[in-house]
């Protein structure tokens, strides 16, 4: 369905996957590939302080308030965004504390959004998310296949639980989807040495220690 201007409508955001094709258990949009590598990332709340945005990308590797007005009303910002070189879009949070159906929410606007990006002219790369094992038969559905796909290891050393579970989701990531670029964002991580597809860049918390240091 296409923007009907009609809230009793819009209000779904239905026209954010017109047309898109719906796979998996949860019809998730299919995303189209990319062989992108980014460079100079910025986060979404850095973006107006940028003076040569089409030097930078810019992710959302940041707490889902931040830019929740952006699921909102994402046109608002593509005049600006579309500065930028590229975008390594949402990662709402999948979260252990979080009902089951929040989580397939959260992952489902990931996919929805990184598909109406595209649909409008944006050089995306799209994000990877779980919370548990059982997450691994649906949660990377609408992902391309050897393409770029983006991670973040934020949260992933809290607890040896976390990362357990960080390193099962690369593993079954790099098994169903065969990225040619894993792109992560944060610390390194000495179990993802045997793949030779990752491609670190540091994370916004680690930009400011560098900035002070």
């Amino acid at each position: 369905m296409l923007k009907t201007n009609l809230r009793k409508y819009d209000n779904f955001k239905l026209y954010y996957w017109h047309n898109a094709t719906l796979v998996g258990k949860y019809k998730l949009p299919q995303l189209e590939p990319t062989q992108e590598i980014p460079c100079n990332v910025v986060c979404f709340n850095e973006r107006n302080s940028i003076s040569d945005p089409e030097k930078h990308w810019l992710d959302f590797f940041i707490d889902d308030n931040l830019f929740e007005t952006f699921w909102n009303c994402p046109e608002r910002y593509f005049a600006r965004l579309h500065k930028f070189k590229g975008l390594i879009t949402t990662d709402y949070s999948m979260l252990p504390e979080m009902l089951p159906g929040q989580n397939i929410w959260n992952c489902t606007r990931n996919r929805v959004i990184a598909y109406y990006l595209q649909q409008n002219g944006f050089n995306v790369i799209p994000v990877a998310s779980w919370c548990f094992p059982e997450d691994f038969e649906w949660c990377f559905d609408g992902l391309p296949e050897n393409s770029s796909i983006a991670i973040s290891t934020n949260g992933c050393m809290s607890n040896p639980y976390s990362k357990r579970i960080f390193i099962l989701g690369v593993e079954e990531l790099q098994r169903q989807k065969q990225p040619s670029h894993l792109i992560v964002c944060g610390r390194k991580f000495d179990e993802l040495e045997k793949y030779p597809n990752v491609i670190y860049y540091p994370c916004f918390s680690q930009r400011i220690k560098e900035r002070v240091g």
